[in-house]
C-alpha cells in the first residue's frame, strides 16, 4: 500500500473509471489524471477494490467530502473534455501538417546552371591564360564555367574544346552551347536570343555580346 497526494488536474485520456463486480466497487485511476482537491488517496499503485459502495472507504478527504457523485461527475465530464482537445488537434492537424512539408525544391537544367555560373563572372578581366575568377581568356572561362556549373571537362584550350564537342551549326546552337569564333581562335557560351557571353579580349572583361556584330563560325555540342 502506498500513499499518494494528487495535486494536478485532468491531463490525459481518462481520469477514472468506475466498474462494479460481484458486489464490488473497483475504482482505476489512469497514469494522466488531474484532480485537485487536496486530497491523499490510499491504495494500491493501479487500482483499489473495497466491498460495498461506499468510496469512503478507500477514499478520505481532508479538505473536501468527496462521495460517490463527485467521481461521478468527473467521469461524466472527463470524456467531453478529451472530445474538445482531439476536436481541436484535428481541426488544426491540415494545417499543421502542410507546414511541417517543405517547398519542394525546384530541380535546375543543364542549361540554366551554365547560364547562372557564366553570368555570376561578368566583369571579371582579360588575362591570358587565366583560368580562375581573378582573370580569364577565352577558353579558360568556358572551361571554368563548365567544370563549376557541371562538374564536366571540356579541355583548356579552343582546339581541345573543338576535339572534344560535336560541331553543329551556328544556327542550331542551344542555350549552353559553346560557340567558335574566327576559325577556333576565340569561344563564348550562347546565352539564347542571339546573345553570348566571353572573355574577349586584353584590357577588356567578361561580358555579353550579341552574334549580329560578332557571327559565329559553328557552335560545340558539348
Amino acid at each position: 500500500m502506498m500513499k499518494t497526494p494528487f495535486r494536478a488536474f485532468f491531463c490525459g485520456k481518462m481520469l477514472l473509471m468506475l466498474k462494479k463486480r460481484n458486489n464490488k466497487i473497483k475504482l482505476i485511476i489512469t497514469t494522466f489524471m488531474l484532480i485537485s482537491a487536496g486530497f491523499s488517496l490510499s491504495a494500491k499503485a493501479d487500482e483499489i477494490t473495497k466491498p460495498q459502495l461506499n468510496l469512503q472507504n478507500i477514499v478520505t478527504g481532508q479538505q473536501t467530502n468527496l462521495n460517490l457523485d463527485y467521481f461521478m461527475g468527473l467521469a461524466h465530464h472527463v470524456p467531453q473534455a478529451v472530445e474538445k482537445v482531439q476536436a481541436t488537434v484535428q481541426k488544426q492537424s491540415p494545417e499543421a501538417e502542410k507546414a511541417a512539408v517543405p517547398p519542394p525544391v525546384p530541380v535546375k537544367t543543364r542549361e540554366e546552371k551554365i547560364i547562372e555560373t557564366a553570368n555570376r563572372y561578368q566583369g571579371v578581366p582579360y588575362v591570358y591564360g587565366g583560368t580562375t575568377p581573378d582573370g580569364f581568356d577565352c577558353s579558360g572561362f568556358t572551361s571554368y564555367v563548365y567544370r563549376e556549373a557541371l562538374g564536366q571537362e571540356i579541355g583548356r584550350t579552343t582546339w581541345a574544346q573543338m576535339a572534344t564537342g560535336q560541331q553543329i551549326s551556328a544556327t542550331d546552337a542551344q542555350v549552353g552551347d559553346v560557340l567558335v569564333f574566327f576559325g577556333g581562335n576565340h569561344v563564348g557560351i550562347y546565352l539564347g536570343n542571339g546573345q553570348f557571353i566571353h572573355a574577349p579580349q586584353p584590357g577588356d572583361v567578361v561580358s555579353v555580346s550579341s552574334l549580329a556584330t560578332m557571327p559565329a563560325d559553328f557552335a560545340l555540342r558539348l
